[in-house]
């Protein structure tokens, strides 16, 4: 079997994060791609609720594989903890984080009809 997790376009309207660090423009957000790769490294996502410290260093790493893969997960953890817990709007980040992932997950179990048929053989 192949260790690779192919990327697969999809034309799905995402919830997402956008900031600017150090003059660079980010947008971060979940996609089957990212999960899936986030769940292949190992993210446990029944254990949400109990691994409260690392959850939040967690989902900002791998919101950053849809757009951004690119960026060292060092540079990661420091624009997680350089950003305010809070948006303007009184939003919390990691609680934002959790529900653009939830969406995806809840998206990918209920993902729309392909238009190739199958049936049990």
């Amino acid at each position: 079997m192949a260790d690779k997790i192919s990327k697969v376009s999809d034309k799905k309207d995402r919830k997402t994060i956008k900031f600017t660090y150090e003059g660079i423009d980010y947008t971060l957000e979940f996609t089957p791609y990212s999960i899936r790769k986030m769940e292949k490294d190992g993210f446990d996502f029944t254990n949400m609720d109990k691994q409260v410290i690392n959850l939040g260093y967690d989902l900002f790493r791998g919101a950053f594989i849809s757009r951004h893969n690119y960026v060292p997960v060092e540079k990661r953890d420091e624009i997680y903890n350089a950003l305010p817990a809070e948006d303007e709007n009184g939003n919390n980040l990691i609680a934002m984080l959790a529900d653009m992932m939830k969406d995806e997950i809840d998206y990918i179990v209920s993902k729309p009809s392909g238009n190739v048929r199958w049936v049990m053989g």
